[in-house]
């Protein structure tokens, strides 16, 4: 009966460490590199959000420590802390998405980075919703830990797209590296599917749902619609 929880927590720890990997990765050629050698040069909003974003990912990979092995008091503890982070990873992803909205359009027409802004915004409440539902569900561990692996998944999409730099060959990459994005939700389907013989209901519609909200993005972000909504949001106040 002990060997089960290890074996589940393992596969959390696993997809936690992964996780970090393709963040290292994604922003190696836009901020490590370009910070080691000096060259890189940002606001201290776009610093911060960073350092919550990689503070995220290494509470994950503690948590799902800790879970392994079994201290779960502390667990449950540090859980307040992915709280707040969440919601200082919102606040400075909104100021992030503004200031390099404005920063492009400064450089003159640009539908892209205007829909962009809009996709920032969804994805930020998205984001937050997640974690927030994650909280809610915290006494239901199969609901809780499934919740948080889609918060993750969503906020690891700009280091997705930024592997565009490392794979100038990829055809259409925002669209590309988005649909890789959420590829990694069928990696976990795929271990409810053989381990536990069914897919957890998180998976099924909340993922579901996750994934169309990103398929909308993808569709509307030269639209209209889309670039009116968010050159009220950069223009507003």
């Amino acid at each position: 009966m002990n060997a089960l929880p290890n074996h589940r927590s393992r596969f959390y720890l696993g997809m936690s460490l992964a996780f970090l990997a393709i963040a290292l990765l994604g922003f190696s050629s836009t901020f490590f590199i370009p910070l080691l050698q000096q060259r890189f040069s940002a606001p201290a909003v776009i610093h911060l959000h960073g350092l919550l974003l990689f503070g995220w990912l290494l509470l994950l990979i503690a948590q799902a420590t800790l879970v392994q092995t079994r201290r779960i008091g502390l667990h449950r503890q540090l859980g307040w802390c992915g709280l707040a982070l969440g919601a200082a990873i919102v606040v400075s992803g909104v100021a992030v998405g503004l200031h390099a909205t404005r920063r492009d359009l400064a450089a003159g027409p640009n539908a892209f980075a205007l829909g962009q802004m809009l996709n920032i915004l969804i994805e930020m409440a998205l984001f937050g919703g997640l974690v927030a539902a994650a909280v809610v569900y915290r006494r239901d561990r199969e609901s809780h830990k499934r919740l948080l692996m889609l918060a993750t998944i969503s906020a690891l999409a700009p280091a997705w797209l930024r592997l565009r730099h490392l794979f100038p060959m990829v055809p259409n990459p925002f669209v590309t590296f988005s649909l890789l994005a959420d590829s990694l939700l069928l990696v976990a389907i795929a271990r409810d599917a053989l381990v536990l013989k069914r897919v957890h209901p998180v998976y099924l519609w909340v993922g579901s749902a996750m994934v169309g909200i990103h398929l909308l993005e993808i569709a509307a972000i030269d639209s209209a619609l889309w670039q009116q909504l968010a050159r009220y949001l950069v223009e507003w106040p």
